[in-house]
Formats: C-alpha cells, structure tokens, sequence
C-alpha cells in the first residue's frame, strides 16, 4: 500500500508540472519557433526570471525550478534554444549537427549559436509584456547558457544573474566584469568539474556586490545531475533569486 501511495504522488506531481508549465510558441528571426514553458505566477507579478538551459539538455531542466518561482509569485520562463529540444528545423537540429565531420560541426555550430543572443532577447521582451508596471527581470544560464546570460545582461535590465556549471572564457568574464560585477550573481559549481570550478571561482571573485554568492559541491557533475544530486538545490536557487528580485 505505501509503495502504491508513493506511485501515486509521484504522479500527481508529474501532473502539477504539466498543467503548471504553459507550452508557448515565440516566432525569432528567420521563421524558427521557439519553444518554452511558462511558469506564470498565480498573481499579477512585478517579478520574473528567464532560465536558459544547457547544451546537452533542453528547457525540461527547468521544471521544478519554473514550477517553485510560479508559487512564489515570480513569472518565469525556460526556452529551448534554437536547434535544441523542439526548436529545431532543417537548418538547425543539434542531433544532424553532432553527425557532421569536425570541422563542418564547428562551423554549423557557429552558424547556429549566433542567433542565439537575438532568441533570448525575444524570451526577455515575452517576459517584459507579462510583468504589472516596472517589473524585474533576473536570468540564469546553465553551462552555454551563462554566456548567453552575461550578453542578455549587457543590453536588457537585468537585476540579478546566475551561473549554473557555467565556465566561462576570460573575454566573457571581462565581459560581466565591465557589465554586471555590480548585480547579485549567483554561483553554482563542482569542484571536479575542473574548468568549470576555476571559472566559477573567478567569477566570484570579480563579483562585487554583496549578495553574490558561490555554491561548491565534491564531484564533477556538471549543471543538471546537480538538482538531482542534491534535493534541496531547486529550492535554494529559488529562494536567492526571490530574494533578490523582491527587495
């Protein structure tokens, strides 16, 4: 009977992320159709958060974290980059892309990552339309993901950043030295996931407001298997980012 009893919770919960998650459909550049889910508040919110996923996942990482801000009253949305997930189309599917020779990969994955920065500005503006008054919007970037965050930053009004296993290139950590050092960030690393960790340090270091934070874990998973490895991690991220949205 207790086995039932859990079998049955977990599916109800399964449930709760499907109807809590609106499908939605954003129409980019070139024609491709973004995918994402819509986590709305079950208020009218001044507040919202854009989750960017990584590049060896999709916008499903962020189920749990879109279904935890939508109870406390913070919109949020997670989008399948263009060729991930269910945003593909000919010209850009990461599975055909990954079956290339080397050197033709790199250049479709150039070709495709370039749209990427205009994609999430049209996440941001889906974003903006949905907040009462002068809302604020925060981002986190998940592995590829960060450096998305750091140029969303640069250009939008972005109150709050995160960097979820997210290394970056020393031309991007100037980057968010120069733009956003000044905005909370939130840090989340593994110390044996080597690159990663050195780049997170960094960019804790280079933090400067006082609320920025740094998250270390042992091991070397990287993004993703983290919220699984730690059951209260989905919750933390929440609570930091509500933290800072609603001062």
């Amino acid at each position: 009977m207790q086995k039932k009893f859990k079998l049955l919770v977990a599916i109800v919960c399964c449930i709760s992320f499907i109807v809590s998650a609106k499908e939605i459909s954003l129409t980019a550049k070139n024609g491709i159709e973004l995918k994402g889910d819509y986590f709305a508040s079950e208020t009218k919110s001044r507040y919202a958060v854009l989750m960017l996923h990584q590049c060896n996942y999709n916008r499903s990482m962020y189920l749990s974290i879109g279904e935890l801000f939508s109870e406390r009253g913070i919109n949020a949305l997670s989008i399948d980059f263009r060729g991930f997930g269910e945003s593909v189309n000919e010209k850009f599917d990461i599975d055909e892309i990954q079956k290339l020779p080397q050197p033709e990969r790199r250049e479709a994955w150039r070709a495709m990552a370039k749209h990427w920065p205009n994609d999430v500005l049209k996440a941001y503006s889906f974003l903006q339309n949905k907040l009462e008054g002068s809302g604020k919007i925060a981002v986190i970037g998940a592995s590829c993901g960060g450096s998305q965050a750091i140029t969303l930053a640069e250009s939008s009004d972005i109150v709050a950043l995160g960097f979820f296993s997210s290394a970056q290139s020393d031309e991007n950590i100037e980057r968010y030295k120069s733009a956003s050092a000044d905005k909370p960030t939130l840090i989340i690393v593994a110390e044996q996931d080597t690159r990663t960790f050195e780049s997170g340090k960094t960019l804790f270091d280079k933090a400067q407001h006082l609320q920025s934070k740094l998250i270390t874990y042992k091991g070397g998973d990287h993004g993703y298997p983290l919220l699984n490895k730690d059951p209260y991690l989905a919750e933390d991220i929440v609570d930091w980012f509500e933290s800072q949205l609603k001062k």
